[in-house]
């Protein structure tokens, strides 16, 4: 079989431009521009052509061309099988050093290409991050193109690791070229919402191909036929074919350049010439075609022989049908051992061939092939999901249903979420057609898999559908505690698909008495804190305090562990300004993780969060957010990641910590989510490409939010000050300053949100009247303050008062009317205000607050310049924000910074360090500050002296000295000065 795929394949003609665009994608990798190409057209119009011939050229230009081809039968029940398949064919064709370096390099590889010899993992890994490592360690060895054709038939997890790459593009040399069919894509279809996010990613091109003008085909033709074609042959082959490659190709299968004309019998689509093709075959070769087509996917010399011989065809006759069929350019080799169709369009249509019957003792017969094939891995989950769709399809409905059940075992074992939902779907659908007898329990126990795994994985409609063929299941008089249970699913699901207003209060108090008569059980415990949580959601706190305190009792009575975390946590959120919120949703939260139920967890999670947020511990937000991610990626559960993602990204955008929050917004963008969850990642990644600079990804990030759902009166989201982040770094302070007070009066039930409104609201203020007072402009300066005090009417209406401090730990609220306090005095044109800007970056610094302590950091300078400070006093704040900017690639900031250095004649460049290069044992582990703090010790000076010559607080020299103590063994600043003297550590110089 091996030698030329194609019986007479032609060069490609025209797609100048399009070839330009790849072309250009391509060379930008090669200068680490990574970026993702998506080439998209009808059946035939030569998409594979065209993305192989740039392929064929960078391959001859020293990159690495992997190849993943996808496929429709089985499309969705095996995950990454293009991926595999490319980095299988990189494989085999790399150099030996090369591919051992590349599966030596990544932990785990062997888990997803066992056939290679990779490492295996003893626990179970995440696949994605395998596939990730894999490419990424294949680009580092060259400039990289990977291609997966057809993707509109890829499985979920594959486009997954799609997106995961896209978001992950930084300075990798790497292309990424799909194509897809877009005819196909019908109203619904899930593929739209995929392409939709991934439009709206940074270094993502959309190219599609229209079919070829009349030129073009007769370029193509001469190609084709060896020669000049006559005027009348194009004229013909234009009107049949109206410019689609391949369909050209097949009309003139067979004539020479002397043709004048087209035969009369030929077909006029595309669908009737590739018929007309298999048609042209020999009997024994048209059979094997069909066999071939019954397989679904590329199929292995060795199988289909067996299938042949099942259906009556020996050895030599399948190997003379299949070079038949190679000649007339129908099907092609893969590899060394696998064969497929030329055009995966006629395996679809070769199916249809079949009058209903013929084909099921065919698939019979690949089923019984299949079952002498066992395998291991993710091998083992294709061969079971193919079993499964051949006994469907051969009628044997028993052999399917087990091969579902034990495909979503093993895709359950290897973590693919999506695929276990999958094969459970099939299941749960067959389940009334085999078990006419059996109890209604089993299915239910079915359908409750079913919808737990669609929960975990987001699919809000797929979820609701089984928990409600459940709930019809379950009878209440017979089974009143699963009933209280289901009922209690059921409503959840309905109002997270928009089914009902407000909270079930309804559901939630039947599901209570359902369970009343066990008060013992976990069942009534859950039922009490579910009508607790609705309670509190339809603002009737006596009451949800009352059915809290009923479930905390409950919940010890059952001495269920899920009970207890939940019942702790929703008493903790009805009580949050009391005493016992904290050690309740501390509590809630470890009885939780103890549970190992995802859902449950981030339920917990959320409380405990909004809890901590309200009292000013970001830090501790972050931890247990972070902690939260790794396992909901590790278990599959995408659902509550995405939403754990955009929120855990914002409370390090908060931080200032750009990096981090970077990395944790590529896990939250590469995964389907529910609307809500997904415009709180892109709102996130739009602020991070605020902060560094990257107005029109940005913008990208913005609309992708805006679609995905309404934004400006939205609350909980933090998009009002993001979207007046954005608008302020556009120049557009006036529409900013707007939205803020339009939408404010959102926010009553979180005045701090309300208070962060308030910070960027004097802050587009402030520019807006620095703006006009240059001009000269009394109009806009009355406009901009009337906007102004419009924005401070509104909040006096909420309670409690602006900037109100939670408690001795909240250190946010106070650095935040530092802020504004700061930025009003800039509105109104107070002097001086480098006193107010100073106290900003003491309360920032306190607070964690870093890029805002950098700012502040700025505008303290601009203020001590303005107030005619010396350049030496100027510095240090200057430098302080320039460190962080640089540190953080805050790249507007940096440019601010270095502007102000340029007017003022500032150097930005730290003073040189006369200590010695490499300080001796025991202070050659100090960080930089550490060694200025201890300088200052050593000079004498005060916590007080020192904060001010470093621009940091009192209580941050305090934290810089205790780890100076630690680090060096010793118990005192005198004792830690005095042997910093006796080893030769003097005071640094300061200019």
């Amino acid at each position: 079989m091996g030698g030329t795929a194609v019986a007479r394949s032609p060069g490609l003609v025209g797609r100048i431009e399009e070839r330009r665009i790849l072309g250009a994608a391509i060379q930008g990798a090669v200068e680490g521009r990574p970026c993702a190409v998506f080439v998209h057209g009808e059946a035939g119009v030569g998409k594979t052509r065209l993305a192989r011939a740039v392929c064929d050229e960078a391959a001859a230009n020293g990159f690495a061309v992997l190849w993943g081809r996808c496929v429709r039968f089985g499309a969705v029940d095996a995950p990454y099988v293009p991926l595999i398949g490319a980095l299988e064919g990189w494989a085999e064709s790399a150099e030996a050093r090369e591919r051992s370096e590349v599966l030596d390099a990544v932990p785990a590889a062997g888990e997803l290409l066992p056939s290679l010899g990779g490492h295996t993992s003893d626990s179970a890994v995440r696949l994605l991050s395998v596939v990730d490592a894999l490419i990424q360690a294949i680009a580092s060895h060259g400039p990289t193109v990977l291609v997966v054709d057809d993707v509109q038939w890829a499985d979920l997890a594959s486009r997954d690791a799609l997106a995961y790459l896209v978001a992950g593009f930084r300075s990798q040399r790497l292309a990424v070229l799909t194509t897809y069919r877009d005819e196909e894509m019908v109203s619904g279809d899930p593929m739209h919402t995929w392409l939709a996010d991934l439009r709206r990613l940074p270094s993502v091109t959309d190219v599609r191909l229209d079919r070829l003008s009349w030129d073009e085909t007769e370029q193509q033709l001469a190609l084709l036929l060896g020669g000049v074609p006559h005027r009348r042959l194009v004229d013909q082959v234009v009107r049949r074919s109206d410019g689609n490659p391949y369909l050209t190709e097949l009309l003139v299968q067979g004539l020479t350049s002397t043709a004048e004309g087209l035969p009369t019998d030929l077909a006029a689509e595309l669908t009737g010439a590739l018929l007309a093709a298999w048609h042209r075959l020999s009997p024994p070769g048209r059979e094997v075609m069909r066999l071939m087509a019954v397989a679904g996917r590329p199929t292995s010399i060795d199988d289909l022989r067996e299938v042949a011989a099942a259906r009556g065809i020996d050895r030599e006759a399948l190997t003379s049908a299949l070079a038949e069929a190679t000649n007339a350019g129908i099907s092609v080799a893969q590899g060394r051992d696998l064969c497929w169709f030329r055009h995966p369009l006629l395996a679809e249509l070769l199916y249809t061939t079949f009058v209903p019957g013929e084909a099921e003792p065919v698939h019979a017969a690949w089923a019984a092939t299949l079952e002498a094939r066992p395998a291991s891995g993710l091998d083992e989950l294709q061969r079971q999901g193919d079993l499964a769709l051949h006994y469907e399809r051969a009628r044997d409905l028993e052999a399917c249903f087990d091969a579902s059940l034990r495909a979503a075992d093993l895709a359950k074992g290897i973590r693919s979420p999506h695929e276990e939902a999958v094969h459970l779907r099939r299941a749960a659908r067959l389940w009334p057609m085999i078990h006419h007898d059996a109890g209604r329990g089993s299915e239910a126990d079915l359908l409750e898999r079913v919808a737990r795994a669609n929960d975990l994985l987001g699919d809000g409609e797929a979820s609701f559908a089984a928990w409600s063929r459940t709930l019809e299941l379950v009878d209440e008089r017979t089974d009143p505690l699963r009933a209280c249970r289901v009922l209690r699913r059921w409503a959840d699901s309905a109002w997270a698909t928009g089914r009902t207003k407000g909270r079930p209060v309804a559901e939630a108090e039947h599901a209570v008495e359902l369970s009343r008569a066990f008060p013992d059980s976990h069942e009534y415990a859950d039922a009490l804190a579910y009508l607790s949580w609705c309670q509190w959601w339809m603002n009737e706190l006596g009451l949800s305090g009352t059915y809290a305190e009923d479930a905390v009792l409950a919940a010890h009575r059952s001495g269920s562990t899920a009970a207890l975390a939940l019942a702790y946590a929703v008493r903790g959120n009805g009580d949050v300004h009391g005493e016992r919120s904290d050690a309740d949703t501390a509590e809630g939260l470890r009885f939780a993780k103890l549970t190992g139920d995802p859902e449950l967890t981030w339920r917990v999670v959320v409380i405990r969060n909004n809890y901590l947020i309200r009292r000013g511990r970001v830090l501790e937000c972050v931890e247990i957010l972070r902690e939260f991610l790794s396992v909901a990626l590790d278990v599959g559960a995408h659902s509550v990641a995405v939403f754990a993602a955009g929120l855990l990204s914002h409370h390090l955008l908060m931080l200032g910590r750009l990096h981090e929050s970077s990395v944790v917004l590529r896990e939250g963008l590469s995964l389907a989510a529910l609307p809500i969850a997904g415009a709180t990642v892109r709102l996130g990644a739009a602020w991070l490409s605020v902060r560094r600079g990257e107005l029109e990804v940005a913008g990208l990030h913005l609309q992708r939010a805006k679609e995905l759902m309404g934004l400006e009166s939205r609350a909980g989201l933090a998009a009002q000050t993001i979207l007046a982040e954005y608008l302020l770094a556009t120049d557009a302070a006036e529409q900013a300053l707007d939205l803020l007070s339009r939408t404010m009066v959102a926010h009553f039930a979180d005045t701090r949100d309300a208070d962060e409104m308030l910070v960027w609201g004097a802050r587009a203020a402030a520019d807006l009247m620095e703006a006009a007072r240059d001009r000269n402009d009394s109009a806009a300066l009355a406009r901009t303050r009337a906007a102004f005090d419009d924005l401070l009417a509104v909040r006096s209406t909420m309670q409690p008062a602006p900037f109100e401090v939670s408690g001795p730990d909240d250190l946010v609220q106070p650095a935040m009317h530092a802020l504004f306090t700061a930025e009003t005095a800039r509105c109104m044109a107070d002097k001086p205000t480098s006193v107010v800007w100073t106290e900003a970056v003491r309360r920032c610094d306190e607070a964690g607050l870093r890029l805002d302590e950098a700012v502040a950091s700025w505008r303290c300078a601009q203020a001590l310049l303005d107030e005619g400070a010396t350049r030496a006093v100027v510095a240090v704040p200057l430098r302080s924000a320039y460190r962080f900017a640089v540190e953080a690639g805050a790249a507007p900031l940096r440019q601010q910074v270095e502007t102000l250095a340029a007017l003022g004649r500032i150097r930005l460049e730290e003073p040189a360090d006369p200590s010695p290069v490499q300080p001796p044992a025991p202070f050659d582990s100090l960080t930089r500050r550490e060694q200025e703090v201890l300088s200052h010790l050593v000079a004498g000076r005060t916590y007080a002296e020192i904060a001010a010559a470093l621009f940091i607080s009192e209580k941050t020299v305090s934290v810089h000295v205790s780890n100076l103590l630690h680090k060096t063994s010793t118990s005192s600043r005198r004792e830690v000065a005095a042997l910093a003297v006796r080893l030769g550590q003097p005071p640094n110089s300061k200019d």
